[in-house]
């Protein structure tokens, strides 16, 4: 199922949301396809798959369902969710930093070449060098998109916001004094910009914690993306995640298909395992991980490519991990 993997990056790069789903358990165990709205858009197509598609697509995400005493688990991703950085100074510093801890595809924007470069932001995804009012051909239109602009005047910081407000964005917020922004609102206006869509704009930027540093302002920035984005909670899978596992030669995925009771994950988390020892992801610590652990460990010397596995937590590891009661996790484990 590295294909899965491989297909699934693919998809969520180019698309605002894709839905998948995989047969855990089952004559065919280890089918997958990929699908939108409308149709099968990755992985197996056939007369099989086609009537699954028709089971799953109105799904929610985390469900399963049973074709033929298969038991499929689906789910529904949102596209890659990227913070765009308009500007590339001292909060910009502070912020890519930050929105790569937290999972985000990040991209710095600036049109000085001494502050949009791989030394001084060596980790982010993007970097783009160009006059604001070119560079938005060269940044995915995208619904999952996080605009942060942090540029240095109020011109830059106009052609930005005009540019923005004709595209998708989940978040689009801009720094700047009251009558700076004030000003920026009455451009778009005289742009055509509805007062409806300028009432999405977070001016002035972040929660109000009484941000100084450049640092502690990224923070309120980042504070405030984290509450918008959890307003309207919607599946993503960390890319750092599947750019490893599509990277590696080697190792077993393992991830939750169902859960029941107080178990500490959802149904979907993932963690990927290489010679017993965890490289990426979790299924939420603790026994069920360890136990699954050991069993990823297992795999990899055996040449079986999927199991699958029920742990029931008992009293004893429940008090351990904090809770009141037990729970359960159906595990699937597949090598890549």
């Amino acid at each position: 199922m590295k294909q899965y993997d491989q297909i699934l990056q693919k998809q969520l790069q180019e698309k605002d949301g894709i839905g998948s789903a995989f047969v855990f358990e089952g004559e065919k165990q280890g089918t997958y396809f990929l699908f939108d709205e409308t149709e099968i858009c990755g992985g197996q197509k056939d007369a099989w798959t086609t009537a699954c598609f028709d089971l799953v697509k109105e799904q929610k995400n985390g469900a399963v369902v049973h074709l033929d005493n298969n038991a499929v688990f689906v789910e529904q991703f949102g596209g890659v969710a990227r913070w765009v950085i308009l500007g590339g100074g001292h909060i910009s510093l502070a912020l890519a930093d930050l929105g790569k801890m937290l999972g985000f595809h990040v991209t710095v924007v600036d049109d000085r070449k001494e502050f949009v470069n791989t030394e001084r932001f060596p980790n982010v995804d993007c970097l783009i060098c160009d006059d604001f009012d070119c560079v938005f051909d060269k940044i995915p239109d995208m619904s999952q998109t996080y605009y942060i602009v942090v540029t240095r005047g109020h011109q830059a910081d106009s052609i930005c916001a005009t540019q923005i407000c004709k595209r998708k964005y989940t978040y689009f917020g801009m720094i700047g004094s009251r009558t700076k922004v004030a000003k920026t609102k009455q451009n778009l206006l005289a742009a055509g910009v509805s007062q409806k869509q300028i009432n999405t704009l977070h001016a002035p930027i972040g929660l109000a914690i009484g941000a100084v540093t450049p640092e502690e302002i990224a923070v309120c920035i980042a504070a405030e993306i984290i509450q918008v984005k959890n307003s309207k909670p919607r599946k993503n899978i960390s890319e750092e995640f599947l750019q490893t596992v599509c990277t590696q030669k080697s190792g077993v995925v393992a991830v939750i298909v169902e859960k029941d009771g107080s178990a500490p994950r959802e149904a979907g988390a993932r963690m990927f395992v290489q010679n017993g020892k965890i490289v990426c992801g979790t299924i939420g610590g603790g026994a069920i991980e360890q136990h699954a652990i050991k069993h990823c460990k297992k795999m990899e010397q055996k040449q079986n490519m999927f199991d699958v596995q029920r742990y029931v937590l008992d009293n004893k590891d429940s008090a351990n991990l904090g809770m009141i009661c037990g729970g359960s996790n159906t595990v699937f484990f597949y090598k890549i």
